[in-house]
């Protein structure tokens, strides 16, 4: 975790957050500027940071074959659903979990997933643009230079929710 803030809040900041310094995270005072991913907060609402930050403690059982993982919603790049199982897919890495594609999708709905397609949940922050394609449908560029289909039928609401999480 990085702090910017004022020389005299960085003391009762690091108190305060202690245990959440293992995040990969840029937090900054209201008032000072930064460029890149950040999370701007003000000292008057830190209440509204911790529970930002407490968040990012909630997880999602994995399997790799036999193994067990305990990934965070912000690894997951996207989703596909089979049936009775889904795979998740991060930077590096694929698992499968036994919940149902429409239990991740509310489980996962505040951390800005929406639905792409029938088979799909995709992690709105991992989106690098849109390409049109033909009938209403959109390929979407991910970061990770993969392409998914957002279908016609799922073009209206994940627009929505696009725009809603906007600045």
């Amino acid at each position: 975790m990085k702090i910017i803030c004022s020389d005299q809040h960085l003391s009762t900041l690091k108190s305060l957050l202690r245990d959440y310094l293992y995040l990969d995270i840029v937090l900054v005072e209201k008032g000072y500027d930064y460029e890149g991913l950040c999370y701007y907060f003000s000292m008057d609402h830190l209440d509204e940071l911790i529970q930002y930050l407490n968040q990012s403690h909630e997880y999602i059982l994995c399997y790799q074959g036999e193994r067990m993982f305990k990934i965070l919603p912000q690894q997951i790049i996207y989703i596909e659903g089979y049936s009775k199982e889904a795979f998740i897919y991060t930077e590096t890495m694929q698992f499968v979990t036994h919940q149902k594609l429409y239990e991740l999708e509310t489980i996962l709905e505040p951390y800005h997933f929406a639905r792409v397609n029938k088979s799909m949940i995709v992690n709105i922050y991992e989106i690098d643009s849109f390409i049109p394609d033909v009938q209403r449908r959109y390929i979407i560029a991910l970061k990770n230079q993969q392409r998914i289909l957002l279908t016609r039928s799922y073009v209206k609401s994940f627009m929505e929710k696009l725009r809603r999480k906007a600045l």
